[in-house]
């Protein structure tokens, strides 16, 4: 009888022990997963420095051709938003605020660029205050409109831009013309920027987040929603 008990007991404690190897192990492989996602997200943020600033750089570019009076004030802009984007990328979420405020500094080099009766409107809807967001997650949408549908300074050509906050959820929309004439060296839309976004938000936002990008009736509309940390 005592044979059996023994018996019994040493193969509970070898489940047990099985049972604590496997939770171990498995907790690793999360840990290991977890840095790994965070790795890659880090690189695929430091991917977007480079391509920003090329386009930014144009634009400080083309105005300094043209000897604009605000050139001074858009390298002081554009200043403060490399500040930004070497402060931030290590952070894995800030004030929403602070995301939004590179939004309106990027938003007011392009308006200063192709004039302040261009077609370009930023609207803010619901509080953001004590809500947080990875960095640099809403630029690729409104660098992308200036890119394919801002391109000139055609009459019929618009960007219009939403963020609406309702509670946690964030509703981000950016609507822009489509031109027919395209400028030389035209990439097409599908690129680099939107796959890089595609990929953050699988990593950062598997679960929470949704985005839809269309083409109708000559307008390219890109909506993004997301669950927003508080």
């Amino acid at each position: 009888m005592m044979q059996y008990i023994g018996f019994g007991g040493v193969l509970f404690l070898t489940f047990l022990a099985i049972d604590h190897l496997d939770y171990i192990f498995t907790s690793r492989y999360y840990k290991v997963k977890e840095a790994l996602d965070a790795t890659r997200n880090q690189l695929l943020r430091q991917q977007f420095h480079p391509h920003f600033l090329f386009n930014a750089l144009n634009s400080v570019y083309s105005m300094s051709l043209n000897n604009h009076p605000s050139t001074p004030d858009t390298i002081l802009k554009l200043s403060g938003m490399m500040r930004y984007l070497t402060d931030e990328v290590n952070i894995s979420r800030i004030p929403i605020d602070r995301e939004l405020k590179f939004l309106k500094e990027y938003i007011a080099i392009e308006k200063i660029r192709f004039g302040e009766k261009a077609n370009i409107i930023f609207e803010i809807e619901g509080e953001s205050k004590g809500k947080f967001i990875e960095p640099l997650l809403l630029i690729p949408l409104v660098e992308n409109a200036f890119k394919h549908g801002f391109y000139t300074n055609n009459t019929s050509a618009f960007v219009h831009i939403n963020l609406k906050l309702e509670d946690k959820v964030m509703k981000f929309t950016v609507q822009n013309s489509i031109l027919t004439s395209k400028p030389e060296k035209y990439e097409e839309r599908e690129g680099k920027g939107l796959d890089n976004l595609k990929n953050r938000l699988q990593l950062s936002y598997p679960k929470t987040s949704k985005l839809s990008l269309t083409e109708q009736n000559k307008i390219y509309l890109a909506e993004l929603e997301l669950k927003l940390e508080v």
